[in-house]
């Protein structure tokens, strides 16, 4: 073998050596600062009866949420929210709740709190709903428009993928610029984008939330998705993701829902 072709072939494992150090290396510095610590967000799925779902609600806003926000004034929990479904659905939460912790170690107290309060809940909640699945997750990102913090519908979407290092340029490159043309547009007031830690099986493996300004926002969301890719289609790198996209990640059942607590 002629000593360049030596040389071409070195190359060439080199650069594939490069891609997959490349590949297994977190994609940003802000995704290696979150992974340097465990996950401080706990999101809980719970699910009722048909016939309990109002008094469930009533339960959720009232004495559970009047715990969380005790344990917020005693420095336990940095923020909470709870929310409610619109409609009762198949395979959707009725109720859930997204925890924040300021950091890791402060998870641990919720731990204690889940060994006499499965999800948090009394025996009073108990016998009303049950916490179906709970998720470590991070917070990846978010943003708020107008310091506006609380929307009147919000939209839930759960998605899966294939590799997190991967969905995570496509969030960047496909989701962020869709979500932030929204927000120009008055339609959302802001969103939050959270990454199960632990990604063992369904239902999702990233969770977005969209908060939509009020209730006729959240009515022109076709419209207004529909204006806004117009001019992202000319753009060869949005293209790019959207031609992909059906490979990268599938997305299950949605949900609307009101704050009914934070």
């Amino acid at each position: 073998m002629r000593p360049f072709g030596v040389i071409r072939i070195f190359v060439q494992h080199i650069a594939l050596l490069a891609a997959a150090l490349l590949a297994a290396a977190p994609a940003s510095a802000a995704e290696a600062s979150e992974l340097a610590d465990g996950p401080k967000t706990v999101i809980i799925n719970y699910r009722t009866d048909a016939a309990n779902r109002a008094e469930f609600r009533r339960h959720m806003a009232g004495p559970f949420a009047d715990r969380l926000a005790a344990m917020r004034r005693e420095g336990k929990l940095a923020a909470y929210e709870v929310y409610y479904s619109w409609y009762r659905q198949p395979e959707v939460w009725d109720a859930m709740t997204v925890l924040h912790f300021a950091s890791y170690a402060n998870v641990r107290q919720w731990l204690a709190i889940e060994r006499s309060r499965p999800g948090g809940l009394d025996a009073a909640g108990l016998a009303l709903g049950d916490p179906v699945a709970t998720y470590s997750a991070d917070l990846s990102w978010e943003k708020s428009q107008d310091d506006l913090d609380v929307g009147e519908v919000y939209y839930v979407i759960p998605y899966s993928f294939r590799e997190a290092g991967e969905y995570r340029d496509y969030v960047a490159g496909y989701v962020l610029p869709q979500f932030d043309g929204w927000i120009r547009e008055g339609a959302l007031s802001g969103y939050q984008l959270y990454m199960n830690r632990y990604v063992v099986g369904t239902p999702w493996d990233a969770l977005f939330i969209q908060r939509y300004r009020d209730f006729q926002a959240f009515g022109k969301r076709q419209q207004v998705l529909d204006k806004v890719r117009v001019g992202l289609r000319e753009n060869p790198e949005w293209m790019g993701w959207h031609k992909r996209k059906g490979d990268i990640r599938s997305e299950t059942e949605n949900s609307i829902a009101e704050l009914i607590a934070h």
